[in-house]
């Protein structure tokens, strides 16, 4: 069966929290984060 990798945006306005999402969100193997960004604009 193959398993298929969930993409990840992190967008918020906090640089410390965007890093920690990032770290948290990046140990799971079945998540990756393409991209972080500090607006939706």
């Amino acid at each position: 069966m193959s398993t298929k990798t969930v993409k990840v945006l992190i967008v918020d306005d906090s640089a410390l929290i965007r890093k920690l999402l990032t770290e948290l969100i990046s140990s799971d193997p079945g998540l990756e984060v393409i991209g972080a960004a500090r607006d939706p604009y």
